[in-house]
């Protein structure tokens, strides 16, 4: 039986199609997803790399390795970082943040337009692959956003937001203990988890609540994977194995005003990689 947080998850993504909170799945599958990452001054990048590291601990040993969807703000890309070609190289995914940590849904079309595009253009140059996914700031997104993205090939044709409201940015309710707690109320088949990196403090936070988190999931039976790997599950030819999930990382949705972010159904996904965008309507 779904839990009441899955059961309200379900009525509340019916109003907003064109995002995706969550995968109708009863694969025992969730998603992890970081945010605002990388932290913006720190030359070393050594706050994300202690995000990398508590992953890569936890799969020395896992049975199953983890392998998360790291949303990347380009602003907050320090010159000569190798970052996310390291986030690559440990066997995770790269999606669009946008340029700056800002509210888009607020932003004029032009002006969303270049935020976008911008992220885009050098994300992609950085690590010269495709994007699949965008997640507006604030988990709010408006109708000439979706078209744009719909517009753009290679993107899913929803916005990619989550199955919780994270609160590991509120400074005094944030901590480690409490983070892990709160995230663990939504572990669901198909599940779809925000964590924050984006300042030392942040990773400091997220990189102690991974593990304990981590053990968490695997003890209900449930493996971590990125968001593409989650959304591809649900393709019907092939059915999922675990030959997909651990293949490489292989992407494109909203109402007329800013919406919040917690999912409807999505639709199953197109064949992979995704090429072109779908030519039908926002609905």
């Amino acid at each position: 039986m779904a839990l009441p947080q899955q059961q309200l998850l379900t009525q509340v993504a019916r109003m907003f199609p064109d995002a995706l909170f969550y995968a109708p799945t009863q694969a025992r599958l969730v998603a992890l997803t970081i945010d605002d990452v990388p932290t913006p001054g720190d030359r070393n990048d050594a706050s994300t790399r202690l995000i990398l590291a508590a992953l890569d601990r936890y799969n020395r040993t896992a049975k199953h390795p983890v392998q998360a969807t790291f949303f990347v703000i380009t602003d907050h890309l320090n010159p000569g970082s190798t970052i996310l070609q390291e986030i690559l190289a440990s066997g995770h995914e790269i999606a669009n943040h946008g340029t700056t940590d800002t509210t888009p849904a607020i932003l004029q079309p032009a002006q969303f337009a270049r935020h976008f595009q911008e992220a885009h253009d050098r994300i992609t140059d950085l690590i010269q692959q495709p994007l699949r996914w965008y997640r507006p700031g604030r988990g709010l997104y408006n109708r000439a956003m979706v078209d744009h993205i719909r517009l753009t090939p290679g993107y899913e044709s929803l916005v990619a937001l989550a199955s919780m409201v994270p609160f590991d940015t509120l400074r005094p309710l944030s901590t480690p203990n409490l983070n892990t707690w709160y995230l663990a109320r939504f572990i669901f088949p198909g599940a779809i988890f925000v964590m924050h990196g984006g300042s030392m403090e942040r990773c400091v936070q997220t990189a102690q609540a991974l593990p304990t988190l981590l053990n968490l999931i695997d003890r209900q039976g449930f493996r971590v994977v990125t968001l593409s790997q989650l959304y591809d599950s649900l393709s019907p030819s092939p059915p999922p194995d675990s030959s997909v999930l651990d293949s490489p990382i292989s992407g494109r949705s909203a109402p007329e005003s800013p919406t919040a972010e917690t999912p409807a159904e999505p639709p199953p996904p197109h064949p992979h990689p995704p090429l072109e965008p779908p030519n039908r309507p926002p609905a």
